[in-house]
């Protein structure tokens, strides 16, 4: 299929764009396509600072309530359960504050160089292990629980909360999941059990009645709307930490910034655009990751041939990343979660090369599948956007073939398995179309949906039901298309003169990492 070629900018400098003599003026150019053209954006942009650019947990309008809620679940002997997600967002979530809140628990640990706080002596903090650690399950009063893709299906079950609520949880935690369960948090509610809900995915026709930690929520004033969940819970966890050190723990001066290996993890692998706070969240996370206390983490990295000293947004986005979700895709995701809370090296060795193992099968498999839908896509090449759907298709894999498919044919794409008439599907959208949007087109034949405005998630029962959401969601589709180009593109950055290129350029390209979303590697 033809493929068009979009350039974004050229070697032209468009008014409005401040000059900065120490960066190259293509470079200044490319800035400015991303929305960064002024002297103090650039100059922000390239050398971001912790201090100035990641925000305090106390900016989250209900962050005091959620962490004197936890304390008071401490201080009562509370069962404690955090529920994540089967992906590598809501597991390492999971497991960020599961971590904290041992360590919370076990009083914290000494500090080990004085009281010096500038990050650069933090990193250089690094002992054998994450202290403290435990596996998930050895403490009574603190679980976490992550949900099966096909028992439990996406977010919060109903009788997931029914089950923890009979074991004596009598405060749960979401992560990465929860905005959208209204029903099912108003029956935790109902039997006792307290909700804390760290999320970020689109919101919900009604908000449930829980503590909201959510930047996207009306009255919420956090000034970025685009924190993967990790990000969100790792704010919980932070604000964790200052109220146990005004109980006398004994953290280490700027230890939540340990908390930022696993931050930069989610924020590659749940596609968060990489501006603002999230840039710096990054930029220190990969220094983080570099030295990570996390056995597990370390473990994976060596079967994933992945250097601590070179790692990069792209080995989390196809090495690490990929391994973390396989559990999940292929089996159980709780083998990652406790990859990542596991401390001992033989242990911690055996479940990344059991991880390993599950990205190959998963490799293998997805090609397969892959190959099966895109036979179903040829008669749809017309259509402003591609369905398609098979029986018994593993529901691991689905989200996969559609990003695949969606980068081949350049449409919005909904793939679905039926089994026994019920419809799971997952969805990946071109910029300018919310697929929360299309879903909600025919909302009354779904009987769960969610998810972002470019990835989605749904089930469906019964064929008629399956196909009039499609219907709807098609047509969406199409309204939101109209008189817009589609098909494959090719973007470019930049139009350049051979005799622009030259060592500056070269070097000055490095200044711009860490790549991502909004903020891709340059073409």
């Amino acid at each position: 299929m033809q493929k068009e070629w979009v350039v974004l900018g050229d070697c032209s400098m468009p008014d409005g764009v401040a000059e900065v003599p120490d960066v190259h003026p293509a470079l200044l150019q490319l800035l400015a396509t991303r929305g960064v053209s002024s002297r103090e954006q650039v100059e922000a942009f390239l050398s971001p600072n912790y201090e100035r650019d990641v925000h305090p947990p106390s900016v989250f309008v209900r962050m005091g309530k959620a962490v004197e809620r936890v304390f008071l679940a401490l201080d009562s002997g509370e069962k404690i359960v955090i529920h994540g997600d089967y992906d590598a967002d809501g597991v390492c979530g999971a497991a960020l504050l599961y971590s904290t809140l041992k360590e919370v628990v076990q009083g914290g640990v000494r500090p080990r160089s004085g009281t010096d706080t500038e990050f650069s002596q933090i990193l250089r903090q690094v002992p054998e292990r994450y202290p403290s650690g435990t596996r998930a399950g050895s403490d009574p009063s603190i679980d976490a629980y992550i949900p099966d893709r096909v028992k439990d299906g996406y977010g919060v079950a109903m009788h997931t909360v029914e089950r923890l609520a009979h074991e004596g949880a009598k405060l749960l935690i979401t992560v990465d999941c929860g905005i959208s369960n209204y029903e099912s948090i108003k029956r935790a509610k109902e039997l006792g059990l307290d909700t804390i809900v760290c999320d970020h995915h689109t919101l919900g026709e009604h908000l449930p009645d829980a503590i909201l930690l959510h930047p996207l929520i009306p009255d919420e004033t956090y000034p970025n709307k685009h924190l993967c969940g990790t990000g969100v819970a790792s704010k919980l966890a932070w604000g964790l930490l200052d109220e146990g050190r005004r109980r006398g723990a004994d953290f280490a001066p700027g230890f939540e910034k340990w908390l930022l290996d696993l931050v930069a993890i989610a924020t590659v692998t749940d596609v968060m655009p990489l501006l603002g706070e999230n840039r710096a969240l990054e930029h220190f996370g990969l220094q983080v990751l570099a030295k990570t206390r996390r056995e597990g983490l370390r473990q994976l990295m060596r079967v994933a041939s992945t250097r601590p000293d070179r790692v990069s947004t792209w080995s989390i986005g196809w090495q690490i990343g990929p391994r973390l979700n396989a559990a999940g895709r292929m089996g159980d995701a709780r083998a990652a979660f406790d990859l990542l809370v596991e401390t001992g090296d033989l242990e911690a060795s055996v479940r990344a090369v059991e991880l390993n193992l599950l990205n190959l099968e998963r490799q293998k498999a997805s090609d397969a599948l892959s190959e099966e839908a895109r036979v179903l896509v040829q008669t749809q090449l017309d259509e402003p956007m591609v369905i398609v759907h098979g029986q018994g298709w593993s529901h691991g894999l689905i989200g996969l073939v559609a990003g695949k498919l969606l980068t081949e044919f350049g449409k919005p794409v909904f793939v679905a398995t039926e089994n026994d008439g019920v419809y799971v599907g997952s969805g990946r959208s071109v910029p300018g179309v919310h697929l929360a949007d299309a879903l909600r087109a025919g909302e009354a034949y779904y009987e769960k949906c969610g998810g972002h405005p470019e990835a989605c998630g749904f089930t469906v029962r019964g064929r008629e039901n399956f196909e009039r959401a499609m219907a709807a969601a098609k047509e969406h589709v199409r309204e939101q298309l109209q008189g817009a180009s589609t098909g494959p593109r090719i973007q470019v950055d930049l139009s350049i003169k051979l005799d622009d290129i030259d060592w500056r350029m070269v070097d000055d390209l490095k200044r711009l990492e860490p790549f991502g979303k909004g903020h891709p590697e340059p073409r």
